[in-house]
Order: structure tokens, then sequence, then C-alpha cells
């Protein structure tokens, strides 16, 4: 029997015990969605809508307690069988920020509060599991960081990510797309690398969120992740991103990476550049960068009249592309990998707010206040034409430099 166990847990076959977790944890998490919806509705524990909201009716905003339930039963159950040694921080960590989340959800609570769990759980990742930044890979002539100032711009990126995460959920299925998006792409070089017990927990965070988009892009049983689920997924995504700076590329199995920061970069784009665009444009509008209003690419794109699908596909193709061009124009280094980043990032983050002025501005000229906002003008075909244009150009670029 023991040999049998020792057999199952060798090496070539944890790829199974991978695949096994992926299973576990869509399964859980699928079983417990239509509890929660069931629970939420009966207990009133529903979002009311706002006028930021997408939405026109009260829908259960208790989704993260799914993704919860779906990561950590794989993480304990599977990464006991695999005896992962760093699953048991980051497991009390994605709990802290569970019950921070849960919290918020049902009786909301202050931004400090909410600050400070993300802080306290990140902390704990950083100072009990030594997972942080150790260098800046060359970045401004900077190399090795000393330790404390490897733990402050360690922790500065956890909070940068979670909340810029936690920004873009505002349509259907985008930050589920994101989520499951930017797991993936950590996943393929976490496998390509031997990084089993990374690899383990990409695969466990999109289990939970391809059953959460079955339910978040449902008529009949809607459900939305609220703070809980954003919190824990932007952790999990901040936690798979540090983790991969600190990974040494194996060089025969995946060809090295000689600009990892940018990749990183490439890889969080888009949530990146909305929460750098929204601090921007609200600073020039002479309002608080942490003040809500309508000024997401999401929104600019709903105003457009594209639809939520259609968003989130957007989303998850860009940071598909971002990714793929950093990694093909690894040889123009790292400072000019970042400066491409930008240039395009900003390009494509602007492309919706213009159209959407433009728009704006001929219709103020005509004089036609009647025309809904929400109907799928000319401009939002004109605005995809030109959009898969410069997509198909790029991914030619890709294409050329691939062969």
């Amino acid at each position: 029997m023991q040999v049998y166990i020792d057999d199952l847990l060798a090496s070539e076959n944890h790829i199974l015990w991978m695949l096994i977790a992926l299973c576990l944890s869509a399964f859980v998490s699928y079983s417990t969605y239509p509890v929660i919806i069931k629970v939420s509705k009966l207990k009133g524990l529903m979002q009311e809508p706002k006028s930021r909201s997408s939405h026109a009716i009260k829908t259960p905003n208790l989704g993260g307690v799914g993704i919860f339930m779906g990561v950590i039963s794989a993480l304990t159950f599977v990464g006991s069988i695999l005896s992962y040694n760093n699953l048991l921080c980051l497991i009390g960590a994605v709990t802290l920020l569970f019950f921070t989340g849960l919290k918020d959800d049902l009786i909301e609570i202050s931004p400090i509060k909410k600050l400070i769990g993300q802080i306290i759980a990140s902390l704990c990742i950083i100072l009990i599991s030594d997972i942080r930044i150790h260098t800046f890979f060359g970045v401004f002539g900077i190399d090795v960081l000393p330790y404390f100032i490897s733990v402050i711009f360690t922790l500065f990126v956890f909070i940068l990510l979670i909340n810029a995460y936690n920004l873009i959920d505002g349509v259907d299925g985008l930050a589920g797309c994101v989520g499951i998006t930017i797991s993936m792409l950590f996943g393929i070089f976490f496998y390509y690398n031997g990084n089993d017990s990374m690899l383990f927990i990409s695969l466990s965070l999109i289990g939970a969120l391809i059953t959460f988009l079955m339910f978040n892009f449902s008529k009949a049983k809607k459900l939305f992740m609220g703070d809980t689920g954003s919190m824990i997924i932007g952790f999990l995504l901040a936690y798979q991103g540090v983790s991969f700076l600190r990974v040494t590329h194996n060089v025969e199995l995946f060809s090295a990476i000689s600009n990892p920061p940018a990749l990183v970069i490439a890889i969080f784009s888009f949530p990146l550049m909305d929460t750098l665009r929204v601090f921007i444009i609200r600073l020039i509008n002479g309002k608080s960068p942490f003040s809500a209003d309508k000024s997401h690419i999401h929104h600019n794109l709903l105003a457009l009249g594209f639809k939520h699908w259609e968003i989130s596909l957007i989303a998850s193709t860009f940071i598909f592309i971002m990714a793929r061009i950093t990694y093909g124009f690894d040889g123009i280094g790292l400072h000019g990998s970042i400066f491409s980043l930008i240039v395009v990032s900003g390009f494509f983050s602007v492309l919706p707010y213009l159209f959407l002025k433009i728009r704006q501005t001929n219709k103020g000229k005509k004089g036609n206040k009647s025309q809904s906002i929400n109907k799928r003008p000319r401009y939002a075909f004109q605005f995809q034409k030109i959009y898969n244009s410069v997509l198909n150009i790029f991914i030619s670029i890709i294409i050329y430099f691939s062969t």
C-alpha cells in the first residue's frame, strides 16, 4: 500500500494531482454557488444597484465565498498530500482576507480597515514565507535590494495589485476572465520551469473561477464575487506574480527570460493601466484619485455599446497579446520592454475614451438628445474595426518574431 502511494506521489504523476486540484476546486465551488444564491435571497443579502452599477436589480454578491471554498479545499487536501510547505502560511493569509472581505460585503467596513487586512495578510507571506522581490533586475541601475526596502516594496506591490484587480470588477465576467487569463499565463511559465507548487496554486484558482463565470454570466442565477472574491483573487494573483520574479528559469525547458519584471507588468497590464488611467483622469478633473466614478475602461466600452462578454474578451485578449509581445521582444532589453509596454498600454487605454468623447461631441452638434447611450451605435463598430485592425497588426508582428 505504501509503495502504491509513493508511486502516486512520484514526480511524473504530479501532473495528475494538478488536474485533481483543478477539478476539486471547480467541483467544490460549483456545488457552493447555488447554496450561496439561495441563502442570499432568503436572508436579503443582496447588492443594491448604485449609480455606477451596470445592473438594475438586486443581485447576490457573496460569490467570493464559493471561490474561497473551492481554492481552500484544493490547497488543503491536495496540498497536504503533495506536502507543499509553502501552503500553510498562504492558507492563513487567504483566510484572513476572506473574513475581511466577507465583513465588508455584509455590513460594509471602512477602506482603512480593508487596507489593514490586506497589509497584515501580505506581511504574513512576505515575512514568514520570505516571498518577496529581492532585486530590481537592473531597473534604474538597481539590482539587489536591502531587506527592509525589499519588504516595503513587495508590500506595495501586493497592495497595488489587490486593489487594481478590485477596481476592474465592474461588469459581468471581466474580473473572472482576467483572473483566469493571468493565472493561466503564470501557470504556463510555472509548468515549463518545473515549479509544481506554484502551478498547483494557479490551477486551483482557475478551477474556482471557471465555475464562477457560469453563474456570473447567468441571467436566472446571477452571482457577483463581491469584495470577498476580488480581494482573495487579487491577493493570489499578486502572490503568483511575486513568486514568478523569484523563479530560476529552466533554460532547457523554456527560453530564459531576461526581463521578468516587464513580463509581470505585461501580464497585469489591464488592471494596472486602468488604475493609472483612472487616477490621472480624476486628478485632471480636480477630483480625489480615490473617488468613485464611471471613468474606468469597462465603463467607456459599455457606453460605446459593447456587451459584458465582449469587454471581458477584449481585456483577456489584450493581456495575452501584451504578454506575448513582451516575451517575443525579449531582446530589446528591460528598459525598452517597459517603455514599449507603457506606450502600447497607454494607446489601448485611451482609445475607448477618445471614441466616447467624439461620439458625445457629434451627438451634441446634431442636437440629438434622445439616443440612448446603451444602444450599439455606429461608433462602436468603428472602434471595434480599428481595434481589431491594430490587434491584427500586433498578431502579425508576433507571428513574424515567433518563426
